[in-house]
């Protein structure tokens, strides 16, 4: 790896003078900003903490004998072989801001005959634009008097500087230089971005902006990826974001190949007694399992699964009267799973779950599969004596590799199958019947959603009992033709949506 570091002021910098670097080289070159970086995102926030440390740093020094210059930290860059430009790769959002703080403290001085501020940066991203012009009607509105001080001379940094920029992305994966830190999704994307052609850079970064929030679904898919049976990894712990973001890279960036967009779907072929054939469309979308390349394939394996997860999981879905099955699953998906205390942790494996059945059968049977699924991975819910921790659940998908026996089936009742064979046993501690538990609240609202009427003064044991039984009686059942159309007719009589 071939690292220049330098130390400088942000006037050199801003200026494009030469900085003379720790093995001598030279460093020179006007600041860019790639166009794979993530959009400008400071806000009123950042910028009152920056402008309240160098007040700090003013007073120490008016306190002191000695003049030493404000420490901004360090700044990744990228010297470009093809225009010598120092590209950003971690740094902007400070050097933005300042840049920003100073031209409108230019302002007051080209109104004294002094050269105004000329730093050029581009921004595309729509986003960065509104927050520059936010944040321009912001410091000069309330932050003339404290940027009054700044003095770019007194401003320093330490700039770290690679030839290449696979070096500097992985230098900067693994350093923390002082800044916000990026998480997952944010150099992922970096990383995806940097393996399209330059032509096309722009237009993938528009796209994956437009994605917005994408830790949800990625959170969803490393489970997905991690809990199998035959290559099982434990999924980090949300308390430790340094191991979550560094299984994001490693998963969805670093472990990523080359070569095409490639979507491993299915294919569902019937032979004929003649020897002939007949070919069903194959399915569309991506495995959440499958191998991914780095660039314009996992970005629509990504966009893909966002796309999912927004239309079935966001709860965004306006729920209406019909006895359609799609209307049975939103309303029992956002009526029930959605409203349960206490149940994050199995939530989040149970979404797992719903976005593995849907990419592979899409909305067939959707709303019997998520009662299935419901009853078996909300099972640790009752069976477990305490709460459902984060590390039960990882320990639940190692016993009972639930999402395994999704991904191994080709059709939906080879799904139920699986699922069915599963059994449980509910625990009856916490349930007296004098006791408002939490446990005890969760049987009761799953039983009333399911409209099972069941008699709140029982003994902790035959409460466990019923809600074990009825349960199992009302949702094993479901896939079964007679079950079904009881089911639906029983539906219309009550004029309700519930599954």
């Amino acid at each position: 790896m071939s690292v220049a570091v330098a130390s400088c002021t942000l006037d050199a910098i801003f200026n494009q003078q030469a900085i003379k670097a720790s093995d001598g080289s030279q460093i020179s070159g006007a600041l860019t900003i790639p166009e794979y970086q993530r959009p400008y995102r400071w806000g009123e926030v950042q910028i009152k903490k920056l402008l309240s440390d160098y007040q700090l740093y003013l007073n120490d020094i008016a306190q002191s004998d000695t003049q030493y210059g404000y420490y901004l930290g360090s700044v990744i860059l990228h010297q470009s072989e093809e225009n010598g430009c120092l590209n950003i790769i971690d740094g902007q959002q400070r050097l933005t801001t300042l840049a920003l703080i100073a031209f409108v403290q230019s302002l007051a001085k080209t109104e004294k005959g002094q050269k105004p501020f000329a730093l050029q940066l581009s921004y595309d991203s729509p986003e960065s634009q509104q927050q520059i012009m936010h944040n321009l009607a912001w410091l000069k509105s309330n932050g003339l008097t404290q940027i009054a001080a700044f003095d770019v001379s007194k401003i320093n940094l330490t700039l770290v500087v690679t030839r290449s920029e696979d070096d500097a992305y992985r230098f900067f994966e693994t350093q923390n230089t002082g800044g916000v830190r990026l998480g997952g999704p944010d150099i992922i994307k970096a990383h995806h971005l940097r393996a399209i052609e330059r032509n096309s850079q722009n237009e993938f970064a528009s796209k994956w902006e437009a994605l917005g929030d994408l830790n949800p679904i990625v959170g969803s898919l490393v489970k997905g990826r991690y809990w199998q049976k035959l290559y099982n990894r434990n999924v980090p712990s949300h308390r430790q974001p340094h191991l979550v973001r560094s299984a994001i890279v490693s998963e969805l960036g670093e472990s990523t190949g080359k070569g095409n967009d490639i979507a491993f779907g299915r294919f569902e072929r019937a032979y004929l007694p003649d020897g002939g054939q007949i070919d069903k469309q194959a399915q569309q979308g991506y495995e959440l399992r499958q191998p991914l390349n780095s660039g314009i394939n996992t970005i629509h394996y990504l966009t893909y699964f966002e796309g999912l997860r927004k239309k079935y999981l966001s709860g965004n879905y306006k729920l209406v009267q019909s006895d359609q099955p799609i209307s049975h699953f939103f309303s029992f998906y956002q009526n029930l799973v959605c409203k349960l205390d206490g149940c994050s942790y199995v939530k989040g494996l149970y979404d797992t779950a719903l976005l593995i059945y849907i990419s592979q059968f899409g909305e067939q049977q959707l709303d019997i599969a998520a009662k299935k699924l419901f009853r078996v991975i909300y099972s640790p819910r009752v069976s477990n004596q305490k709460a459902v921790r984060e590390n039960s659940i990882s320990a639940f998908v190692r016993d009972n590799p639930v999402l395994d026996w999704i991904a191994a089936s080709y059709t939906s009742s080879m799904c139920f199958d699986y699922l069915d064979r599963f059994s449980f046993k509910t625990d009856q501690a916490n349930l007296a019947a004098d006791k408002n538990s939490v446990k005890k609240r969760f049987i009761f609202k799953v039983l009333k959603h399911f409209e099972i009427e069941v008699d709140s003064n029982l003994s902790p044991q035959a409460l466990a009992n019923e809600y074990t039984a009825h349960l199992d009686g009302f949702i094993l059942p479901l896939g079964n033709g007679t079950h079904v159309d009881k089911l639906e007719n029983t539906l219309k009589n009550q004029g309700s949506p519930h599954g």
